[in-house]
């Protein structure tokens, strides 16, 4: 079973194709934070870095987050749904 919810982010700061920052404007979850994604050109093409600092602000919810889930679960998640989308847009992937 999988559960879905809506999480309202707020656009903090943004340097065209270079810096974004975004932060949780729901204050009724149990958890927060903000998320900074840059980029910049490397020796073999383009380098992302993604920055949380994030918040869990529920003890029962911060222990299933760090013993259940797995902290790094959701981000694990989209880097490897980022990856496909990239292999898929650069013909490497179906």
């Amino acid at each position: 079973m999988k559960i879905a919810i809506i999480i309202i982010l707020v656009l903090v700061f943004l340097i065209a194709e270079q810096k974004l920052v975004t932060h949780i404007a729901d204050k009724n979850l149990p958890f927060g934070g903000t998320w900074t994604y840059e980029i910049a050109p490397d020796n073999q093409g383009t380098t992302l870095t993604i920055t949380e600092h994030g918040e869990v602000y529920n003890p029962v919810f911060r222990f299933i987050s760090r013993f259940v889930i797995g902290h790094t679960a959701q981000i694990d998640k989209y880097f490897d749904s980022l990856g496909t989308r990239l292999e898929v847009l650069n013909g490497t992937r179906n």
